[in-house]
């Protein structure tokens, strides 16, 4: 794999999902991940298409969809479509306000320049500016837009860094925006094998317990459950560009209340998954 310099130790978990996924298969894979300074979701995939590297993860999209070949296991469970909002100081009491979501429209959101999350809001009425990644906290201190959009584990994660650079900045903690989405993992199309190596690998590791325990264990996606579960004002909007395909993977893959309790340990069948095309 190929990801941008100095981001590796954010996406743990992510890289911990890809390793599980090999460490389960039945063939011997390791995970070698080159860092790249300025690499963007373009050019990652670009890389991907030439064979320079073997599999990516990103956001979804019909557009990598339809590119690559998608390993359907969604890697944080949904997780990432559930997003709270960076804001900040002088406008707080206005968003803890917001009761509709006619209200919370008329907030202007800011996201990453090729985060899907922007086609999203805006297919469903929002206002978004995209800016790249690493201008997003200083437009949000300089007021250039509303919100900031993280996925809630993501919040919790970057806060505080963020807070010690940017003092101003919030996090609002009474509203959370909610779709269909999440990160997945993609091979080149030519490489039906691999595609096969690692969703069989997130298969067998869902079987035992091991996804389920690696979800669990991860202390930011578990503060981000228990936010979601406090009594915030949640709202709720379609993913339009999502794929039929997507769209029906099965509801065992998805977030649903009982993750941090449940027992997945007595599920010995593999859901099923749907086979890429043009194998």
């Amino acid at each position: 794999m190929a990801f941008p310099m100095g981001a590796t130790k954010l996406f743990a978990y992510e890289f911990g999902v890809i390793e599980m996924a090999l460490e389960f298969a039945e063939e011997d894979y390791v995970l070698e991940v080159e860092e790249i300074g300025g690499l963007t979701l373009s050019r990652l995939s670009e890389m991907l298409s030439n064979g320079d590297v073997d599999l990516m993860f990103s956001g979804y999209s019909p557009k990598q969809e339809n590119t690559f070949l998608q390993v359907n296991i969604p890697m944080t469970r949904g997780i990432l479509g559930h997003r709270a909002f960076m804001i900040h100081r002088d406008k707080s009491d206005a968003l803890m306000h917001v009761k509709t979501i006619k209200q919370l429209r008329q907030f202007c959101i800011g996201t990453g320049s090729d985060w899907p999350d922007a086609d999203i809001m805006e297919k469903n009425g929002f206002c978004v500016e995209r800016a790249p990644r690493n201008q997003l906290w200083d437009m949000l201190e300089n007021k250039r837009f509303d919100l900031l959009t993280r996925a809630i584990h993501e919040a919790y994660r970057e806060l505080p860094a963020m807070q010690a650079k940017y003092p101003e900045i919030v996090l609002n903690e009474t509203v959370i925006l909610a779709y269909p989405f999440d990160f997945f993992i993609y091979v080149n199309k030519q490489n039906t094998h691999l595609w096969q190596i690692v969703t069989n690998g997130l298969l067998e590791a869902y079987r035992t317990g091991a996804f389920m325990e690696h979800f669990r264990n991860d202390p930011d996606i578990g503060r981000g459950i228990k936010e979601m579960q406090s009594g915030r004002q949640t709202f709720r909007i379609e993913n339009q560009s999502m794929d039929t395909t997507t769209r029906t993977i099965d509801a065992r893959f998805w977030y649903s209340d009982s993750d941090l309790y449940q027992d997945d340990n007595n599920n010995n069948t593999h859901p099923l998954i749907p086979s890429p095309s043009n194998m």
